[in-house]
């Protein structure tokens, strides 16, 4: 994790009888997408002009002109002036409530800042107007990535969809790397349907503390599919998945469906077989509560080919 990041905007002084400071509002965001290390890092930079003469800013500040980046040990880095076209490089003339944005990605501007996953704290100063500071996060880029299922019926291979569920990837890779899911247990198996586990309590009620937005990914819940488990609520899924054990096209569209089994088939048949009773607190009608407790031995990440952890 790197350590917190300030990004300043520095620009040159509006020109002379332009209105500054509270007249000049500067607002950045975080364009909304799912942020990972070493792919875009795209912020949304607003100018409003709320005064009742004209603001005259560089141009260029629409295309990361003057960013400067200070970093934990007071050090600065500042962007090239050639990352702003030449056409661009003029003043940009805000009338009287006028106002202009642009998504600047930083990712190329400082590709080895944000090539590692962490926390960056971003401001910016344009023409002696400040704008509110953001957050944002970066997220370890888990393309490639596969997970060993260690249980005593033998071992599961997965691989995952990050292209169409990002959030529900990466939150189960990062359970995963933190070793969260060894130990626990498959609490509810039902036979043509699914067996599903990852719960801390063991009896479907627990969560990890987080909560990941729903991603409606289009993977079908075939044979062997891996998906979220979650409450009511769409946004609601945390930690507990389930294996689909045979076809359930009911649950498209309605669960967030994030990888497959690559290796071991038969070893969810053969958890899918284990004796169950019925669960009095449980939704199901029939048998689903296994008699011994299934566990889950270890899941362990497999890097792609060439990789490190």
């Amino acid at each position: 994790m790197r350590g917190l990041l300030a990004l300043v905007v520095l620009s040159a002084a509006a020109s002379a009888g332009s209105a500054v400071g509270g007249d000049l509002v500067v607002t950045l965001a975080p364009d909304g997408s799912f942020l990972q290390a070493g792919k875009p890092v795209r912020v949304r930079v607003a100018l409003e002009n709320r005064g009742r003469a004209s603001i005259s800013v560089p141009n260029g500040v629409l295309f990361g002109q003057g960013l400067k980046v200070k970093l934990a040990d007071g050090s600065e880095r500042a962007v090239a002036e050639t990352v702003v076209p030449a056409a661009a490089k003029q003043a940009l003339l805000l009338p009287a409530g006028g106002s202009a944005a642009a998504l600047v990605d930083l990712a190329p501007v400082f590709p080895d800042l944000f090539s590692s996953a962490g926390r960056f704290t971003i401001a910016a100063e344009v023409a002696g107007a400040s704008a509110e500071p953001i957050e944002i996060e970066l997220a370890r880029d888990w393309t490639g990535f596969h997970v060993a299922l260690e249980t005593e019926f033998g071992e599961i291979e997965l691989e995952f969809f990050p292209d169409v569920a990002p959030r529900t990837v990466s939150n189960f890779l990062s359970l995963v790397d933190r070793h969260f899911y060894d130990g626990l247990t498959f609490h509810r198996v039902v036979k043509g349907f699914m067996v599903q586990g990852g719960d801390p309590k063991g009896d479907g009620t627990g969560n990890s503390g987080k909560f990941v937005p729903f991603e409606k990914t289009g993977v079908k819940h075939e044979r062997g599919v891996i998906s979220m488990a979650r409450q009511a609520d769409f946004n609601s899924a945390s930690c507990q998945f389930f294996l689909v054990h045979q076809t359930a096209p009911f649950l498209d569209g309605n669960y967030a469906a994030f990888g497959r089994i690559v290796r071991g088939l038969e070893v969810l048949d053969r958890i899918a077989d284990v004796p169950c009773s019925v669960n009095p607190n449980g939704v199901d009608r029939g048998p689903s509560k296994p008699k011994d407790a299934v566990r889950i031995a270890k899941l362990r990440l497999v890097p792609p080919a060439g990789a490190g952890k």
